[in-house]
């Protein structure tokens, strides 16, 4: 992807570059990146913890839902930030969501889709993701 080919979506704690193909909306504070095909959705939304740093042993909090339906998360560093990341099926649909932290901020992104679209996009979500910068 050359600079002229991308757009920036910045936020006040995070930012991204989206290929020409993909737009992003805002509506209270999350973010909603689609394609044209409108095939699946990615969401990011952001907070900041007061007074300290998040560790990632806090994420369990955040997902709490996830480690209680038995869903183990893979440990993994996306753009600059570290956290744990999902991927499984709920009835008919793909879901992803990686719990990323940066000093005192946890970006939550999710992207989903019907299942039989699983793979379409994996490849342009996480090239769109490895540009992500958190800001703390």
């Amino acid at each position: 992807m050359n600079n002229t080919d991308v757009n920036m979506v910045q936020t006040e704690w995070w930012c991204l570059e989206l290929p020409p193909e993909w737009q992003a909306s805002c509506e209270d504070d999350c973010v909603t990146i689609e394609d044209q095909d409108s095939v699946g959705a990615i969401d990011i939304s952001a907070m900041c913890k007061e007074g300290s740093d998040v560790e990632l042993a806090d994420l369990g909090e955040f997902c709490a839902d996830l480690l209680e339906a038995g869903h183990k998360p893979a440990v993994l560093t996306v753009g600059n930030g570290n956290g744990w990341y999902f991927a499984y099926v709920d009835g008919e649909d793909w879901w992803r969501e990686w719990y990323l932290i940066v000093g005192p901020v946890v970006v939550y992104i999710t992207y989903n889709t019907a299942l039989e679209n699983r793979d379409m996009d994996t490849a342009a979500v996480d090239e769109i993701l490895s540009t992500l910068v958190i800001a703390p």
